[in-house]
C-alpha cells in the first residue's frame, strides 16, 4: 500500500502533466507556432541591426536601414495584428486583447516600447548612419528587443513546468538564441541584397556561433524532453523501437534545416556569385526548421504525455 505522501506526490505528478498537456495543446499548434517563429525573428532582426548601427559597423543608406527595419515590423508585429483580427488562435497578445481592454500588460507594454526607438531610427536613417543620435537609437532597439525577448519569455514560463518550458523553447536563453538566429540570417538576406560587401568573415563567424548556441538549446530541448519520458516509464519508447527511430531522424532533419543548412550557406557565401540566393535559401530553411521544431517537440511532448 502506498503511503500518504508518495500517493499526494503521485497525483500532483498527474495534475502537473494533465495542465502541461493542456497547455502544449496551444503552445505547439500550427499557427502559434509560426506566429511564435515570425515574432522571434522580428525581434531578434531588430536586436542584429541595432546592434550594428550602435557599434558603427552598418553600411550608409537609407534603404538600408528603411527595409530590416519594415521587415522587422512585419514579422515582430503578426501576434498583435493576429489578435486584433481576432483570430481563434491567438485570443490575447502578451495577456492583452487590444479589442477589449484598453491598458496592456506589463509584457505588452515592454513588446510595444520596441516601437518607440524603431520608428526613431526610421526618422533618423538619412543615408549617414554614424551620426550620434542613430547609433543611440540602434543600441537602445537592441536593448528593448532583447529585454522583451527575455521578459515575455519568463511570462511565458510561469505556468509550465520547467521541463515543458524547455520543450516549448519558452525560456529566455532559448528563444534569445533563436531570434538572434532568424534574426540574423534575415539580416544576411537584408545585406546581400543591398550592400553584399558589408558581409566580412567576421561577422558570418558571429553568425556561426550562434547557430552552435542554437544547436546546444536544441540539444538541451531532447534532455528534457528524455526526463519528461523518463519520469512517464517511457524512455525506451523515445529512444528505441520504430517511434523512437523515427523521432530521432525527424529530430535530426529539422534541426539540419533549422541548423545546419543555414551555416553550409554561410560558409559558402563567399564563393558564390549570387550571396542573395544563399541568403534567400538559408532565411527560409532556417524559419521552416523551427517552425518543424516546434511541432516535432509539441507532438513529442503530447505523445510521451499521454502515456
Amino acid at each position: 500500500m502506498a503511503e500518504p505522501n508518495e500517493a499526494s506526490s503521485a497525483e500532483l505528478d498527474r495534475h502537473d502533466i494533465h495542465v502541461d498537456a493542456s497547455h502544449a495543446q496551444s503552445l505547439f499548434s500550427v499557427p502559434v507556432a509560426i506566429v511564435q517563429t515570425a515574432t522571434a525573428a522580428g525581434y531578434g532582426l531588430w536586436m542584429v541591426l541595432g546592434a550594428s548601427l550602435a557599434l558603427a559597423l552598418y553600411p550608409d543608406g537609407r534603404g538600408e536601414v528603411l527595409v530590416p527595419l519594415a521587415i522587422g515590423l512585419v514579422l515582430a508585429s503578426t501576434g498583435l495584428l493576429a489578435t486584433c483580427l481576432r483570430l481563434r488562435f491567438a485570443p490575447a497578445w502578451h495577456g492583452w486583447n487590444p479589442v477589449k481592454r484598453m491598458m496592456p500588460t506589463p509584457e505588452g507594454l515592454v513588446a510595444m516600447g520596441n516601437y518607440l526607438p524603431m520608428l526613431a531610427l526610421a526618422g533618423l536613417a538619412r543615408g549617414g548612419n554614424d551620426f550620434w543620435a542613430t547609433r543611440l537609437a540602434g543600441g537602445v532597439l537592441t536593448l528593448c528587443s532583447l529585454a522583451t525577448l527575455v521578459y515575455t519569455a519568463r511570462a511565458a514560463m510561469r505556468p509550465l513546468t520547467p521541463a515543458l518550458a524547455v520543450i516549448a523553447n519558452v525560456t529566455p536563453l532559448g528563444r534569445t538564441v533563436s531570434a538572434a538566429l532568424a534574426g540574423g540570417l534575415w539580416f544576411w538576406l537584408c545585406l546581400a541584397t543591398q550592400a553584399p560587401a558589408a558581409l566580412g568573415d567576421p561577422w558570418r563567424m558571429v553568425l556561426l556561433g550562434v547557430a552552435l548556441a542554437a544547436g546546444v538549446a536544441e540539444g538541451a530541448r531532447w534532455r528534457a524532453l528524455r526526463r519528461v519520458a523518463a519520469e512517464r516509464g517511457v524512455e525506451a519508447r523515445v529512444v528505441g523501437g520504430r517511434w523512437g527511430l523515427s523521432l530521432l531522424g525527424s529530430r535530426f532533419g529539422v534541426a539540419a534545416l533549422s541548423v545546419g543548412l543555414p551555416c553550409v550557406l554561410l560558409v559558402a557565401h563567399g564563393q558564390h556569385d549570387l550571396p542573395w540566393l544563399l541568403a534567400g535559401v538559408g532565411t527560409l530553411s532556417c524559419a521552416v526548421g523551427q517552425c518543424l521544431e516546434q511541432r516535432l517537440y509539441g507532438m513529442a511532448y503530447l505523445a510521451v504525455a499521454a502515456e
